[in-house]
């Protein structure tokens, strides 16, 4: 007689797949993928004594001479605490570089962005344009352009890191390589090339790289704004975008930063977007309410509103303005065809 067939089973089939390196779209269930973007990454606000505290603390702990940079990274309570990571496409970081003190040559394929916060007279060196750092000033360092930090003025430089770090190891993209010597040569000032630029504009000239944003200038432009009938955008309040000057696009093909003022007393009403957005505080008080908890800022916390979390921003003073600046994953998605926003 012939021996009776063993039975097959889902659990089995699952199990010799497994084995082969298979898997079955059944094990998804019933429900198949989610209704909506869904992500680990959570709203999470981070305070400026904290932060602050720490980078003190670092510079007295850790030489530049042993360390690459020093750095404190803000890691975001819902991602992999090994990643140590703000979001899962974006990483903010505070950066302090004492008097004296030389921060060596390198360059990454991660693009990296520098808004100063405290400090004037040192100076970043990007492909040889040397970018004199005052507070408000947005300085940026595309993927793969060689920079360096120099600070030989007589009190400490801080400024925030921003990096498209976790989108590029997410690619296994991630590389680093150090320049031939500590510093690099300077060769022209961002002064010089901002002088030029304008001309270089209307002739149609390709202009060398444009790094620097000054504060003098982004301060005026959103004053202008302020004064123009319905700027305000009734989700962030007065909007202003940085934009490539050369191409008209966002800040960098992977990030677009920008600075939104809040008028006293100011409320913004609800939405969402797929994109996540980073904010830090650079003037004033307020707080932001994302899904049912509301944060409470203030000058120099910093806080992320992950994708398709509702949200809405209040000033919380009566008499003076806030000023948030912000750096968003929007351009991935816009390029990807993913970006969209309800309200």
């Amino acid at each position: 007689m012939k021996q009776a067939a063993s039975v097959d089973s889902v659990s089995r089939l699952d199990r010799d797949m497994a084995e082969k390196n298979l898997s079955g779209y059944w094990r998804l269930g019933m429900e198949g993928l989610p209704p909506h973007p869904m992500t680990a990454v959570e709203p999470c606000l981070w305070k400026w004594t904290d932060v602050y505290d720490s980078l003190v603390r670092a510079g007295e702990v850790i030489s530049l001479e042993n360390s690459e940079r020093r750095v404190v990274r803000l890691v975001n309570p819902g991602l992999d605490q090994q990643q140590a990571f703000a979001t899962h496409t974006l990483q903010i970081s505070f950066q302090y570089v004492k008097p004296g003190e030389n921060a060596r040559a390198h360059r990454h394929t991660p693009a990296a962005l520098r808004f100063v916060l405290q400090g004037k007279g040192a100076y970043t060196t990007v492909n040889g344009q040397q970018c004199v750092m005052e507070p408000g000033d947005l300085i940026l360092t595309p993927k793969l352009t060689w920079h360096d930090h120099s600070n030989d003025s007589k009190e400490p430089m801080l400024w925030l890191d921003g990096l498209d770090f976790p989108l590029v190891q997410a690619l296994h993209q991630v590389m680093q390589e150090r320049y031939s010597d500590r510093r690099q040569p300077i060769e022209k000032s961002s002064e010089e090339v901002m002088d030029k630029l304008g001309a270089s504009l209307r002739h149609g000239v390709r202009l060398a790289d444009f790094f620097h944003y000054k504060w003098r200038d982004t301060e005026e432009a959103l004053h202008e704004l302020i004064k123009s009938p319905g700027a305000r955008d009734r989700f962030d309040g007065y909007l202003l975008e940085y934009r490539n000057p050369l191409s008209g696009g966002p800040t960098m093909t992977t990030i677009q930063c920008a600075v939104q003022l809040l008028p006293a007393n100011d409320e913004t009403e609800t939405h969402r977007h797929t994109s996540t957005v980073i904010y830090h505080v650079f003037r004033g008080k307020g707080a932001t309410q994302i899904g049912e908890r509301r944060y409470d800022w203030e000058q120099g916390d910093s806080f992320v509103v992950p994708l398709w979390h509702v949200h809405r921003h209040l000033n919380r003073s009566s008499s003076e303005d806030a000023i948030l600046f912000s750096m968003s994953d929007a351009p991935v998605l816009k390029a990807l065809d993913l970006y969209r926003e309800e309200f």
